[in-house]
This record gives structure tokens, sequence and C-alpha cells, in this order.
């Protein structure tokens, strides 16, 4: 079920494309700016032994205030599901997010509905010249991967949110540097939920037709590398890029795993397909994971119990990605993913229709086909149709 919004992944395309020219322009005038969104969804559940129905509900409001060159940030949301089944709730839970120092969150829930509030977003930022300060609850992003998030800790975006609309804050210092046009570098302490100071340190540079990044972190019970390389090639007209993660493992996370290291890679190609198409195809293996069925259950309460960001239960996966306009106001997006453990695939698809300037009518669908005994990963979760709006204020 979760894998619904998979196929929204583009939403997230923002925190991942840098405008270096934008950030280094004169600030702009003081300005207060409220704004927000509200999205609710009739919703059934197909599962392997029951339905149910239900609805699920946000709203998000956002408070933005620019003064000479800083600027405050507030975002506030509160989320409420409602389903007929009790079993099927806990499929709607928020997740933990490890990198939060400070209790900003209140959730209270029954037997058939939950409510959740928080603040998500909340800090101060301040740019100079060549550098900027951002102090509080903000949104971090790492990596290249469109679908896939293997060198992200910070919250990363997995293919089995349900909604990829705004991506989580974390209780952060940052400091961006900007040592010329092609060249960055970022510095990101955060605190999480154990009072404990987590570094990450990420230097970032441009090429004639690509970007490379590379990425260091010191985490309470992780040590890690990474590089990133992107390159346009011609003769395929596409962007193809890789990525690689090398990890020590230390305290509970090397208990957890039996191993004291971790490694993901991620090979991936994006191209745009006639006027507004894009398609995407990545291929993600990682070292925490299973490598049989057998291993499922293992697995899965490992993960459970671990400050990791999992990127599912198996050790590869196939992900293939489609989206394009129909008819000028309204786009779909296509994702299919393949298990390459258990060899079994499953399908999502979202169409949004632009009703207005401020209104959007979705259509949601996540379809795992059945194929003998039930006994892979996407198969545990269940069918789901959504239709619903989302307004902007």
């Amino acid at each position: 079920m979760l894998l619904l919004a998979g196929a929204l992944h583009h939403a997230s395309s923002f925190a991942q494309e840098d405008d270096w020219s934008a950030l280094l322009d004169d600030a702009t005038a003081p300005v207060s700016k409220w704004s927000g969104v509200v999205e609710g969804n009739a919703t059934a559940i197909d599962a392997a032994s029951d339905n149910s129905l239900g609805s699920n509900w946000f709203a998000r409001l956002e408070y933005k205030y620019t003064q000479h060159a800083s600027q405050w940030v507030i975002h506030a949301q509160l989320d409420y599901d409602y389903l007929d089944q009790a079993w099927a709730l806990p499929l709607f839970a928020n997740r933990d997010v490890t990198d939060r120092l400070v209790d900003l969150e209140k959730d209270s829930d029954s037997s058939k509905q939950l409510w959740y509030g928080q603040i998500d977003w909340a800090y101060w930022q301040h740019d100079w010249q060549q550098g900027r300060l951002t102090l509080g609850r903000q949104p971090v992003t790492v990596g290249l991967g469109r679908i896939f998030s293997p060198v992200d800790p910070l919250g990363a975006f997995s293919v089995f949110d349900l909604d990829r609309l705004y991506k989580r804050g974390v209780d952060a210092i940052r400091y961006d540097y900007f040592a010329s046009n092609d060249l960055l570098t970022q510095t990101v302490v955060t605190g999480n939920q154990n009072d404990k100071l987590n570094l990450l340190q990420v230097v970032k540079g441009t090429l004639e037709q690509g970007v490379w990044l590379l990425t260091a972190a010191i985490r309470e019970e992780q040590r890690y590398l990474s590089a990133s390389l992107q390159q346009y090639v011609s003769w395929l007209d596409a962007d193809v890029y890789g990525e690689v993660l090398s990890a020590q493992l230390r305290g509970t996370e090397r208990l957890l795993a039996h191993q004291n290291k971790q490694q993901r890679y991620l090979v991936g190609l994006s191209t745009k397909v006639g006027k507004n198409g894009t398609f995407t195809l990545e291929w993600q293996q990682q070292s925490l994971a299973a490598s049989t069925t057998s291993d499922y259950d293992f697995w899965q309460q490992q993960q459970a119990r671990s400050q990791i960001m999992p990127m599912g239960v198996a050790k590869r996966y196939l992900a293939v990605s489609y989206s394009d306009e129909w008819r000028d106001l309204t786009r779909y997006e296509i994702l299919a993913m393949q298990n390459l453990i258990d060899n079994h695939p499953t399908l999502s698809l979202a169409v949004t229709h632009s009703a207005s300037d401020n209104l959007q009518l979705r259509l949601a669908l996540a379809w795992t086909p059945e194929q003998g005994a039930r006994d892979s990963e996407f198969e545990q979760f269940a069918n789901v149709l959504q239709l619903g709006f989302r307004y902007y204020f």
C-alpha cells in the first residue's frame, strides 16, 4: 500500500536542484507571507484477507517573513486519518525522524482514527555574499537519486512514503559556503532523539555537463563516506548517475545488523521524453537487507529498531518511472518496481488534474499482482485506490 506515492518522486525534485545564481542574489525587500495547502482523499484498501474504507486528510499552514538578507520560515501540519477497520490504521502512521532534538509533535489515536500535529519546519536563515546560515528545523537533502535515496540520512524520502509533497525537517545548524559558481561546501550539525550530535559534511561541484558530490558523516552509531556523480551522455540524450556509500557500524547498529559494515550502491538514468515527459531507470543494491525471502522477518524487525533509514527489505531493486502531461492540465506519473530477490513487481499510478489555479483533483492507485503464495515483500502491502483533491491558498 505504501508504494502509492512512489510515482510522486518528482514532487521532491525541488530539494535536489540548486539554482546557484538565485542563492547569490541580493535579498528582496521585507515581506510577510501566509500560504498553505489542504488535501483530502477517499480511500479504499484491498488487503489479503480483508477490505477497508476511509479517508485521509492533511492541512499545512506556511508562514515566511523576509527582511533584508534574513528570513523566518514556519510550517505547521495536521494529519487526520479515519478507516473503518482498525487493522488498516497503522499503515498511515507517521515515521519518526531520527534527527529531531526537540519534541514539537502531538498525536492521538483510537481504534479507527489517528490525529497527528507537528511543527515540521521552523528555521531562521541569513545570507551573505558567499554564504548562508540556517538554524532550526529544516529540510536537508543529500544525493542525486530520483527514486531511491541511498546516501541521505536526514529524513530521506522513501519509495514507500505515502506523501512526498514536503520533505520532513530535521533539527540542524547548517552552513552553505559558495566558494565559486562551480563549488559548494555544506556543513550540517544535527541533534537526534538521544540528545547526541551528528555531523554531515558535503562538497558539491559542477562539471561542464554534470555534477559531483562527496559526503562524510559522523553519526551516533555510524561513520560513512559516499560519492555521487552525474554526467550527461549525448549519445543517450540522458543524465547518467551513480552513488556509492561505505559505512562503519558501531554500538547497537552493529549488534542489530550482526556485522560492522554497510554498503549501498545506486546506478540511474534519467531523460526527457517529448516536451514534458521524463523517463527514469534506477538499480539499487544494499548490504543491510535480505538475500532470501526467509530472511524478510529478521530484517523487518531489525530495520524497525534501527536509526538507519531503510530502503526496502531486500538487497536489490529495479525501478522505472515515467511522467508526462496529457491535455495540458492533466499530469500522470507511473512507477514500476521489481524486487530482485523474490522477483515480484508492484505498480503505482498518480493522476492530477488542475481544475483551477488553486485546485487539483487527484487519483492514485497502488497495485501488486498476485503470484502464487503471498511470500513476496510487495504482497505484504495492500492494494489502494484514492480519489481526492489538493487546494492551495
